[in-house]
């Protein structure tokens, strides 16, 4: 056992299978979770994420070891602020946010001295949501990028990095926020918009014989577009600059296909399957 007591704000997909893993491998004495409609906080105690449920932030907090905040990114500070005032000293806050440097800078102003912030970013999960996709097993593997700053207790990330690996965490990697925000622009971000615009290019007539190439390239494209917009506007700024990258190299693509050049087409697609391939 890790913690006394885990308290999880959001028992969705990446909530709720944290809730799952720390059950089923005895991390955690109790474990609360916290939600804004009492449907989820049952159906989270039927599938066993968590022992009690509260849809009160304040109360679900109090006494927590450690705390993680599994909500979209822009709920994340307004949540801080109300339950700062009931965290013991001693207690460790995370979230699981897919940006940082917005969250980071927010939560590090809200915490009173005592309580210690580390962001997180599990990178595992898929386009899917809610309770009903939590598996105790979705991080086996995965990586997870947690934040340092110069407010970063070493105690704390040192705790907390044994925690995510508890989960079955493959690699843990730490950086700043703000290199956080322009990889995951590149390797995250810019993939769903890409995705999104694909799909929004395609004419109805020309979906309907959509088959297994359009629907792999383009599988983020159906994930929640509330979580995407959000996103989009904590991190606007790598996203911009990931996004001015991409247009050149499409614009150098259509360049050669206008030219009908097929050995510099050759070169191009054989430069990014080979970029691919080191993936696997």
């Amino acid at each position: 056992m890790i913690f006394k007591k885990v308290t999880i704000i959001g028992v969705g997909l990446i909530g709720g299978s944290i809730g799952k893993a720390l059950k089923s491998n005895g991390l955690a004495g109790t474990v609360v979770g916290i939600g804004h409609r009492a449907s989820s906080i049952d159906e989270a105690l039927r599938r066993g994420a968590i022992d009690k449920g509260t849809l009160d932030a304040v109360k679900g907090v109090a006494g927590a070891d450690l705390v993680v905040i599994a909500t979209p990114v822009c709920l994340i500070p307004g949540i801080a602020k109300k339950i700062s005032c009931s965290l013991k000293k001693g207690c460790i806050v995370t979230d699981a946010g897919s940006t940082k440097a917005e969250i980071v800078g927010s939560l590090e102003r809200i915490f009173p001295k005592g309580v210690n912030f580390v962001g997180s970013h599990p990178l595992a999960g898929s386009e899917k949501r809610g309770i009903g996709f939590a598996q105790d097993n979705l991080f086996k593997g995965s990586v997870v990028i947690m934040t340092k700053t110069k407010k970063t207790k070493k105690p704390a990330l040192a705790k907390l990095s044994g925690f995510w690996k508890s989960l079955g965490v493959g690699r843990i990697v730490i950086k700043s926020p703000e290199e956080h925000d322009r990889i995951v622009a590149e390797i995250s971000h810019l993939p769903h918009i890409a995705a999104a615009a694909i799909v929004n290019t395609a004419s109805d007539k020309s979906l309907e014989f959509a088959s297994s190439g359009f629907k792999d390239t383009t599988r983020i494209a159906a994930s929640d577009p509330g979580i995407w917009r959000d996103i989009c506007v904590t991190n606007r700024k790598e996203i911009l600059k990931a996004l001015e990258r991409y247009e050149k190299n499409i614009a150098r693509l259509k360049k050669l296909i206008k030219s009908g050049s097929a050995s510099r087409l050759s070169r191009e697609f054989e430069r990014s399957k080979a970029r691919r391939e080191k993936l696997s």
